[in-house]
């Protein structure tokens, strides 16, 4: 006997419901070739075989090591020597975050010991020296030492003009949650594309320090980490417009 094909096939809206994926992502996956049905009905509907679906899975996948989706189709429609290239990266960028978990670590045993000598160290000197410690947990000195001399250029009035900025996308980010809008809709990409070209501007294009900013939103929180600009919710929503759409990193 011959080996089993499976002919099984999805519409789109029963792929999203089998899946978690938004109907109008699996839309926008189509349109810029990330995941394209292998077939159509008669009607001109989108339907899906199994194949279709594995792809799927490893296109999530590719999403949650931090790939963009232009990554990605250039990616699985590529060699596997492009795979492989794009995950030895992801690998690289995961090592250097913990190296410096593990610098961060010598330096909370180095503060205790400190705090263990003198039981009452001044409470400014140790909210410096924490903040000092959880900057070098995501950022490497070479991108401390940019952010920095991009700040002193642009000045105390172009970083006002940023923060401004950014509180500003904040806004608009909730507005977009308050009315119940798709992640994935036109309005909320235009949203997300203007989020982007500040943090590029911000961050001057330098990919891995834009990567470390976000990793910090990550790990110390968005509301901490911007000082109360983004808070948890406003950061989920525009993470998953990123997701996608254009805020994915090229």
């Amino acid at each position: 006997m011959g080996d089993h094909v499976d002919k099984r096939r999805w519409k789109v809206g029963e792929l999203a419901e089998a899946t978690g994926v938004t109907v109008r992502a699996l839309h926008h996956f189509d349109e810029i070739g990330v995941l394209r049905p292998t077939e159509r009905s008669a009607t001109g509907h989108r339907l899906y075989a199994i194949d279709d679906v594995r792809r799927l899975d490893r296109v999530l996948a590719l999403r949650q090591l931090g790939m963009s989706l232009s990554e990605i189709a250039t990616s699985l429609d590529g060699q596997v020597d492009d795979l492989e290239l794009a995950a030895r990266e992801q690998l690289a960028q995961v090592e250097q975050q913990i190296g410096l978990q593990r610098q961060l670590r010598r330096r909370l045993v180095t503060l205790l010991g400190a705090m263990q000598e003198t039981p009452e160290p001044s409470i400014d000197k140790l909210i410096a020296v924490m903040e000092a410690m959880m900057q070098a947990s995501y950022f490497t000195p070479d991108q401390l030492a940019r952010l920095k001399q991009g700040h002193r250029e642009a000045g105390d009035e172009g970083f006002a003009r940023w923060q401004r900025r950014w509180a500003e996308l904040a806004t608009e980010v909730t507005a977009h949650v308050e009315a119940g809008t798709d992640p994935a809709a036109a309005v909320v990409q235009e949203t997300a594309r203007r989020w982007s070209d500040l943090m590029d501007h911000m961050t001057d294009g330098d990919r891995g320090t834009l990567s470390s900013m976000y990793a910090a939103l990550d790990g110390k929180g968005p509301e901490a980490a911007t000082r109360g600009v983004v808070s948890a919710e406003v950061w989920d929503y525009i993470k998953r417009a990123f997701a996608v759409g254009f805020g994915s990193r090229r």
